[in-house]
């Protein structure tokens, strides 16, 4: 089916006059490659994203691309700003009040998004906040919103709540403490599946003769890899697409006295080492989609990154087929626990 919602946005970003001037198209995890078929004009644009493969993909096609947890007003002011609203409505909000906050007294942000993106309530809520026109045009199924720079009086003293989404806060959850953000998968609560992945490890850990290098692959904000200091002293590294996810990690990491490599990847590319126990627990989800590819991928990489006596432990939803989307790079495959909802694997090449 075709991506009403992504066609619009193609199309504002192709059809902005040359004489617009400086412009920026803000890009999350909804971001497909596919979407630079037709490419999108490359004058006074400027990209900035916190998504590592969206990073690299279109830096290789040649777009000027900042990778950053949308710290949008340290790149200066922008005549014309351009933003899918993502599904994280604290992200989204806080994207939205520090595009208003740059762009040029005659400046516009362009919003785009479905309705099951929240993006008329969205565009109510500014209207609300800022005293500012921002009424949603419908396209078929996708919607735009265009807004100029409010009245500077309201833009320095009102904004969209969106919970101080810059700052890293310390979360307790289930009494395991941790720090996090908005921006983060499951970033107030540890994940039930990573959870069951754990109490796994002494019995997997039980049968490794030297456990001398563990990677997490998608570390998030860092659990799977806080819960192997009983492992004691190894080289430790972990990976994630997402740049907010390991600035959690790394202050996660930091506070726990362990020392972890902490590397903004696509799935660990770019690794060549080969490690004795391999922790993963994929993302089912991405941007607004989902599907086993994901899945299939971190598979891929961690058959990459073992030697002979690794253990692979992945955990995923229970709908997700392991075991046969394993056995094209795994001989041995084994469930270790299946609860609520979750299955957990031991892997062996």
């Amino acid at each position: 089916m075709k991506d009403q919602t992504q066609s619009l946005l193609i199309n504002i970003l192709s059809e902005t006059p040359e004489s617009c001037g400086r412009r920026l198209w803000i890009v999350d995890e909804n971001f497909r490659s596919d979407m630079l078929i037709e490419p999108v004009p490359k004058t006074n644009l400027e990209i900035v994203s916190n998504r590592y493969d969206t990073w690299l993909t279109l830096k290789d096609h040649g777009y000027s691309v900042i990778l950053n947890d949308y710290a949008l007003t340290d790149l200066g002011l922008f005549d014309e700003i351009v933003y899918r609203v993502c599904k994280e409505k604290l992200q989204a909000h806080h994207c939205i009040n520090q595009a208003l906050r740059s762009l040029t007294q005659s400046g516009r942000l362009v919003l785009v998004g479905g309705k099951q993106d929240g993006i008329k309530s969205i565009a109510k809520n500014i209207e609300k906040t800022w005293q500012c026109s921002a009424r949603a045009k419908k396209h078929g199924t996708a919607y735009s919103v265009e807004v100029h720079r409010p009245d500077e009086k309201l833009l320095s003293t009102q904004a969209l709540d969106d919970a101080d989404y810059p700052q890293l806060r310390e979360v307790t959850d289930n009494g395991i403490q941790f720090w996090s953000k908005p921006g983060v998968f499951g970033w107030e609560k540890v994940d039930e599946g990573s959870r069951m992945l754990v109490e796994t490890l002494p019995t997997v850990c039980k049968y490794i003769k030297s456990v001398d290098s563990i990677i997490d692959l998608g570390c998030g904000w860092g659990y799977l890899m806080m819960s192997t200091v009983f492992l004691g002293e190894a080289r430790r590294v972990a990976t994630d697409n997402n740049v907010t996810a390991l600035l959690a990690a790394e202050k996660n990491f930091t506070q726990q006295n362990l020392a972890v490599q902490c590397v903004a990847d696509d799935c660990a590319a770019s690794i060549r080492e080969r490690f004795d126990l391999i922790l993963c627990n994929p993302p089912f989800h991405q941007g607004f989609s989902r599907g086993e590819g994901m899945t299939q991928k971190f598979l891929s990489a961690a058959a990459r990154l073992s030697r002979r006596s690794t253990r692979a432990v992945f955990v995923v939803n229970q709908f997700i087929p392991l075991e046969t989307l394993a056995a094209e790079h795994f001989s041995q495959i084994r469930l270790l626990s299946w609860e609520n909802g979750f299955k957990v694997f031991e892997l062996r090449p």
